[in-house]
This record gives C-alpha cells, sequence and structure tokens, in this order.
C-alpha cells in the first residue's frame, strides 16, 4: 500500500523500445508508435511548442559532411 521505494522495485517491464525512424528509445511497445517522432504515421511528429526539439532534429548541411556520410577508403 505504499507510493515510495517499495512500489519502484517492481518497474522492470520496458514500455519503449527503439524507433525504427528517429533511432530514440521511445517507440511504445504496447500502442505500436513513437512517443518522438510519430511513427508509423506518414508525417514526422513536430509541435511549435517544441522549437528546441525542432532545432535539434534539424540535419544541416554542414553537419551532413562530417556525419560520416562521406566514402572513406
Amino acid at each position: 500500500m505504499t507510493k515510495g521505494t517499495q512500489a519502484f522495485g517492481k518497474k522492470h517491464v520496458k514500455s519503449h523500445t527503439l524507433c525504427k525512424r528517429c533511432g530514440k528509445s521511445s517507440f511504445h511497445i504496447q500502442k505500436k508508435s513513437c512517443a518522438s517522432c510519430g511513427y508509423p504515421d506518414a508525417k514526422k511528429r513536430k509541435y511549435y511548442w517544441g522549437a528546441k526539439s525542432i532545432r535539434r532534429s534539424q540535419t544541416f548541411p554542414c553537419a551532413m559532411t562530417s556525419s560520416g556520410r562521406r566514402t572513406t577508403r
């Protein structure tokens, strides 16, 4: 009947796993949807109240060259 330390010991089941689209551990296994990008919806999840999040997820041209997308010899 406690809400403290004893109750936290029972939390050992994973509710989220890796998402195929964004790679974050935000894909809810039972709901079959990603909390971060909205996969499997066709459009990516994006809200303007989370402007920093949108900024972080963007890929810039300068970052593309150093991100390992170049072919190596």
